[in-house]
């Protein structure tokens, strides 16, 4: 009797721990950094409604074109075309953030230009940088 219930505590006790080391938050599914960064008219200040109107429709429209070369680069194995896909993608990301660019005054500019581009900049200014002394590392 006493060794049922101890391995059943065990066994609860595992499956428990098990569960609360996963931890809050969507620890499998990838989400775009776009999507969590949200639109670049939060960032902007004294945007008018036009330009929030017109950056949106750019933003939706683009966000639809890199879904799609999304799935075709995930549908290809071929290492060359998921690599032309690629700089396709590449190339759009420019003529998309050119375009909005083009939309905004030259101090709105410098804001969005001051806009973290990726997840490694976005990560790094969310983080405070570690200072580990001149060889790098702790002591």
């Amino acid at each position: 009797m006493k060794t049922k219930t101890l391995l059943i505590t065990a066994l609860m006790m595992t499956v428990t721990f098990t569960v609360l080391a996963q931890g809050p938050g969507p620890r499998g599914r990838r989400v775009s950094a776009s999507y969590e960064r949200g639109s670049c008219t939060q960032y902007i200040s004294g945007l008018s409604k036009e330009q929030i109107q017109k950056i949106t429709t750019l933003e939706v429209a683009h966000r639809e074109q890199m879904e799609q070369l999304r799935n075709e680069r995930r549908e290809n194995r071929d290492f060359e075309i998921k690599d032309n896909i690629r700089d396709k993608m590449i190339k759009m990301r420019d003529t998309q953030r050119d375009e909005v660019r083009k939309l905004l005054t030259a101090e709105q500019q410098k804001e969005y230009d001051a806009l973290p581009r990726d997840r490694y900049q976005a990560q790094q200014a969310k983080t405070r940088p570690l200072n580990y002394g001149r060889r790098g590392w702790r002591r």
